[in-house]
């Protein structure tokens, strides 16, 4: 039997459907959502001022953007108020000077003079806050707190542990007790708290409280495209190791996607797991869909009919993708056909082709739909509407510390939304913080146009074919 006999294609079977009432609907629930958040600024754009004014700044000024987030890379790194003083004049002086020379004068510090000290200080708290927005705690046991937060406000979450690729076997050995304590420790303590029964019950992503999404490329050191065969042979022994843990504390359990390099590694290891005899049976495993690559609508239709080999369902994230910056400068730099696609509206218009497509295999799968984008987000419920779709068949995700107004107004709506909550230590985080910091200030970015540019509606809730 062909996967093509077996597999809903949207493309092929929705002539019945009414586009332009279908594209109607999405607009007027998207204004719906847009009154709710009512134009609240998110924890990202509204905290200390001159965290909120580095962020305005990096999205008026290039090379203060550029220079900002180079000294953002280094700053865990600098031991002593000397050097990050040293580092803030040498990063920031000119590029300073263009917001106004009275700034610019104001970061060329002596190292050791009180002025110098305050600029240390002052940045060092700027960019500490920053990360405090994204980073929930630096350990399983520090994040309880937090996580009991969310769950009693009825939004769902999925831990991450921050930290990608490693470079020696202790280190990635490292990262694999920090997942299995952390599995521990959340499947001990969260089931106990009254916030973890079912915010939407029979919901399959609420069949338990817990949720872990896993970066494979942490946990061997030599995960790479050259040693395919031995990367996928390791790292499907040690996810089946943190499976079994997964299954005895009742977590659920996502494979992030990562960069184009190592996803078929990490497509593979999945594929390896949860087809195995001994993980068929494990409900709901979690893969990671990037619509911004060009591939990955085939990759949805691959990942479908395993799961209808498989004999049950699986999960699938779908997301934008996080790696567009430094996948496209390497691939200039090397003369390489780049694999994602260069404009955002193809992405855009993707992700909803994939959307239509996840949502008419709901049989094979529980799609989570993970943007901050109210207009892709509104098009995946509406289509599910139009569908016969019900909220209980999938899930809207979204990055913790960006944009908790938009995703309390779809919790108002009805659905189940889950956030990707990072645990871990700074340095380790720095990467994650640069990429947030990054989409957030991007002349893209969906949030910046929401709220700092404050474009309108109608143009925010565009299709992304008539951008």
């Amino acid at each position: 039997m062909t996967k093509e006999s077996t597999i809903s294609h949207t493309s092929e079977d929705n002539t019945h459907l009414d586009c332009s009432l279908l594209e109607k609907e999405v607009k007027v629930f998207g204004q719906e959502i847009f009154r709710q958040i009512t134009r609240d600024k998110p924890s990202v754009l509204n905290s200390k001022f001159w965290t909120s004014k580095i962020m305005q700044w990096s999205m008026q000024f290039q090379r203060f953007k550029t220079d900002m987030f180079r000294l953002v890379d280094v700053l865990p790194s600098l031991s002593s108020s000397n050097s990050v003083t040293a580092h803030v004049s040498e990063y920031l002086g000119e590029s300073a000077r263009e917001i106004h020379p009275v700034i610019g004068w104001g970061v060329k510090a002596s190292p050791g003079s009180l002025r110098g000290k305050l600029i240390s200080l002052t940045v060092q708290k700027s960019v500490y806050q920053m990360a405090k927005q994204f980073i929930a705690g630096d350990s399983p046991e520090n994040a309880l707190r937090e996580l009991k937060r969310l769950r009693g406000s009825q939004l769902a979450f999925t831990v991450d542990l921050l930290g990608e690729y490693c470079v020696s076997e202790q280190e990635a050995l490292d990262y694999f007790e920090r997942y299995r304590k952390a599995m521990e420790v959340f499947g001990e303590h969260v089931p106990t708290w009254d916030s973890s029964k079912p915010i939407l019950e029979d919901h399959p992503g609420e069949r338990t409280p817990v949720c872990v999404s896993v970066k494979l490329s942490a946990l061997y050191s030599q995960c790479y495209a050259l040693n395919y065969r031995k990367s996928v042979d390791i790292l499907t022994e040690r996810l089946s190791e943190l499976v079994r843990v997964a299954k005895q504390k009742n977590v659920q359990v996502y494979c992030d996607a990562e960069d184009t390099s190592h996803n078929p590694i990490i497509y593979a290891v999945f594929r390896n797991v949860f087809g195995s005899p001994e993980f068929q049976d494990y409900p709901y495993p979690g893969i990671v869909i990037q619509a911004y690559a060009r591939d990955s609508f085939a990759l949805a239709e691959d990942m479908l009919e395993f799961a209808r080999k498989r004999g049950a369902p699986i999960a699938v994230r779908l997301v934008k993708g996080a790696y567009w910056d430094s996948e496209t400068v390497s691939c200039s730099q090397k003369s390489w056909e780049n694999p994602l696609f260069t404009k955002k509206s193809d992405s855009d218009r993707n992700f909803e082709r994939i959307t239509e497509l996840l949502l008419d295999n709901t049989e094979l799968c529980l799609p989570a739909f993970g943007s901050h984008n109210i207009r892709s987000l509104s098009h995946a419920c509406m289509y599910a509407k139009h569908k016969g779709v019900t909220t209980k068949q999938y899930e809207l995700q979204m990055l913790y510390g960006m944009a908790e107004p938009i995703a309390r107004a779809f919790q108002h709506s009805g659905q189940l939304v889950r956030l990707y909550v990072p645990l871990g230590e700074l340095i380790p985080g720095m990467g994650y913080l640069v990429r947030r910091l990054l989409e957030n200030t991007s002349n893209e970015s969906f949030l910046r146009h929401t709220f700092f540019d404050e474009h309108a509606i109608d143009t925010l809730l565009r299709a992304p074919q008539d951008s």
